[in-house]
């Protein structure tokens, strides 16, 4: 008796001092995982108090019953379910509301607590002479698979947790599941399995103390800030590309610039002396770097736009080959300069629920790439297919192709990569960037598959209307 309540008063300092910490940082933590579970060891430790003190022979609440095995699978119970309870908390964007969390595990722990004590309808547990109950060892069993579950699930969320906090929680857990499986086996409250969970079950409270208690004290910022660490790295490392983006970009608008201050200014001095051929080769060059500017600050004013939060996406139900032929329209005296066929392979009865000018500023992105770098006299395909709740788009060129190390390059805000089309064609890079972005915001994605010398096709998707 002496070493079952030594275990029990241990585990319920621990689970006290669990909430107390999580109280006190209850301003501050940004994980609901642990601010569910800090609340709800609360009322863990209390039951596991009464858990003690009805063991037969302690005498403080004598009763006809057993009831310190009604208490204890009322409070594993209560403990797995909170551990799954957390991982939904988790996803949850808004704080916990610790007040009415308390007022929640309060209400069900005076009902666990009538429903033993007073009312005496709880399922009983234990019988003298027989053992164990088919309701407990059953019980245990639906137990030990929620902890098990909840093993999976902090496995899957392992990054919104410090790394030592979730090794420790880990741990804790497998312990919890030792000590469930010992007391399915035992036949007397004193044998040794029972003597043996017990053990399993005061070492998962110890690395449930390390985990929050002691963390809590040496490590705070681990404990209370993982997500707002996460966010400044985050932000970090967006904003150290962002910068090396930029300064790519600054690099590629002065070359258009320089091409056009410098052919005009050979004009304007030499316009007497110059012929008719010569002056309509520089014209066409000063015309070439102007629309190449204008795509370049036109892709960057959109790419800004979307990142200020400026540029929103407001969908609506397109036809896909109405998309495609409207973007096509619009190509067809450029592909046509390069004699090159495009033809349409999209499903009328396919209708996605995208932003109109964000999805044609994709299409019309990709299928300029595709004849820029497809051959004169070739074919470049589009088209459609439903891949479950998404419209798949596919573009396919017989073009110059991409040497597989090159592909990751071509969606990357941090690296720029660009080669001239098959007319020295040039281009910035940003226009790719600007589809990624545009596809992700509707909820797509995109993607792409090349040969180097063979062609290239590139994937996205968009969400297919529900109307």
């Amino acid at each position: 008796m002496l070493f079952h309540t030594v275990i029990e008063l241990s585990c319920i300092v621990v689970a006290f001092a669990v909430f107390i910490v999580t109280w006190n940082s209850r301003k501050m933590i940004d994980n609901n995982y642990l601010s569910i579970a800090g609340i709800a060891y609360l009322f863990i430790g209390i039951l596991d108090l009464l858990h003690s003190i009805t063991f037969k022979g302690m005498s403080f609440i004598p009763g006809p019953g057993h009831y310190a095995n009604q208490f204890w699978i009322a409070t594993r119970f209560m403990e797995a379910f909170t551990m799954i309870l957390g991982f939904w908390f988790l996803r949850k964007r808004t704080k916990l509301n610790f007040d009415a969390s308390i007022l929640i595990y309060a209400f069900f722990t005076t009902l666990v607590i009538l429903s033993i004590l007073h009312w005496q309808v709880f399922p009983r547990c234990y019988i003298d002479g027989v053992g164990q109950t088919q309701f407990k060892i059953y019980t245990e069993y639906l137990i030990i698979a929620m902890f098990a579950f909840s093993i999976y699930n902090l496995y899957r969320v392992r990054a919104k947790f410090n790394k030592t906090i979730f090794q420790l929680l880990t741990v804790s857990l497998v312990l919890s599941i030792c000590s469930e499986f010992c007391f399915t086996l035992y036949v007397s409250n004193y044998s040794t399995s029972n003597e043996i969970g017990h053990y399993f079950k005061l070492a998962s409270y110890f690395m449930l103390y390390k985990a929050v208690v002691e963390t809590g004290f040496s490590n705070p910022a681990g404990i209370l800030f993982k997500n707002l660490k996460d966010d400044e790295e985050r932000y970090r490392l967006q904003d150290a590309s962002k910068d090396k983006f930029f300064a790519i970009i600054a690099h590629d608008l002065k070359n258009p610039f320089t091409a056009l201050m410098t052919f005009s200014e050979l004009i304007y001095k030499n316009a007497d002396k110059l012929g008719t051929a010569k002056i309509e080769n520089l014209a066409l060059r000063m015309n070439q770097a102007s629309k190449q500017s204008f795509n370049l600050l036109e892709s960057l004013l959109g790419w800004a736009r979307l990142q200020s939060g400026v540029l929103k996406p407001n969908p609506t139900a397109i036809p896909a080959p109405v998309l495609i032929n409207e973007t096509v329209q619009l190509l067809n005296a450029l592909a046509e300069a390069k004699d090159i066929t495009i033809e349409l392979e999209a499903d009328e009865n396919h209708i996605i629920y995208s932003d109109r000018e964000m999805s044609q500023t994709v299409i019309r992105n990709l299928l300029t790439n595709a004849i820029k770098f497809s051959h004169p006299s070739s074919k470049i395909t589009v088209s459609t297919r439903k891949t479950n709740d998404l419209i798949q788009f596919e573009i396919i060129d017989a073009g110059i192709g991409i040497e597989k190390e090159n592909i990751p390059r071509l969606l990357s805000l941090d690296d720029k990569f660009t080669v001239l089309g098959t007319r020295d064609e040039k281009g910035s890079g940003l226009g790719l960037i600007l589809c990624k972005e545009f596809i992700e915001i509707n909820g797509g994605e995109i993607w792409l598959e090349s040969e180097y010398g063979q062609g290239t096709t590139f994937y996205f998707t968009l969400p297919i209307s529900k109307n």
